[in-house]
């Protein structure tokens, strides 16, 4: 006869739904506190998860942010417009609105935790931003063999320029004033492409067209 120390019971069924809830939970409060306030029985209580089952699926709260982070993708442009400009004007925008996002949030404290924690951050991150990096260049070389822009012009500069300019102004402008920037993006992603098209000498592709056929 079988005790009941001895007697097989089935166990609960794994929920499915678990891993999004945590995921989403773990980038929620990463968003909030960053690496120093991010606890396990943080991320529990906020996806209404035991700790037992947490720990079982991440042994760590290290190994927990660094899938969490895996599971954000950048917004990028698959196709040119053909213009280097109406390029860039999207890709601004795109990033304005990114960067008012939970995961935009997410990228912003992480990039800059990557200095200080290198080892927890710094594969995560270049894994984040290489699809990024490698389709917006890709914009610019294109740029380059339409002779829109100058033979030699340095990529990286030109999407740093933009970046850069975006994301402090993200950073710099007040809480309350976010609606009104967002509402705005289109006007400023035009100032900002067209300051920095002005300073690498850009010339629109059918400019460039006519100038050449002028040469030959």
């Amino acid at each position: 006869m079988k005790t009941a120390s001895t007697t097989s019971r089935p166990g609960r069924p794994p929920d499915p739904g678990i891993e999004p809830r945590v995921l989403d939970a773990t980038l929620q409060i990463y968003a909030e506190v960053g690496w120093a306030g991010f606890t396990m029985d943080a991320v529990a209580r906020r996806a209404r998860v035991g700790k037992a089952a947490l720990y079982r699926r991440w042994e760590s709260k290290e190994k927990l942010i660094v899938e969490a982070l895996a599971s954000i993708t950048m917004p990028v442009m698959a196709e040119t417009t053909g213009s280097l400009r109406e390029d860039l004007l999207a890709m601004c925008v795109r990033t304005l609105k990114a960067q008012q996002s939970r995961d935009g949030l997410v990228g912003l404290r992480a990039q800059i935790e990557a200095k200080f924690y290198p080892e927890l951050f710094g594969q995560a991150m270049e894994d984040l931003g290489k699809q990024w990096r490698t389709l917006s260049r890709r914009l610019v070389l294109l740029a380059i063999d339409r002779g829109e822009i100058p033979q030699g012009t340095s990529p990286a500069l030109v999407l740093d320029a933009v970046n850069g300019i975006i994301v402090n102004h993200v950073l710099s402008t007040p809480i309350d004033r976010m609606p009104a920037l967002l509402e705005d993006a289109p006007q400023y992603a035009e100032r900002v492409v067209d300051f920095v098209l002005s300073s690498i000498g850009y010339r629109p592709a059918e400019a460039a067209l006519d100038t050449d056929g002028a040469r030959s």
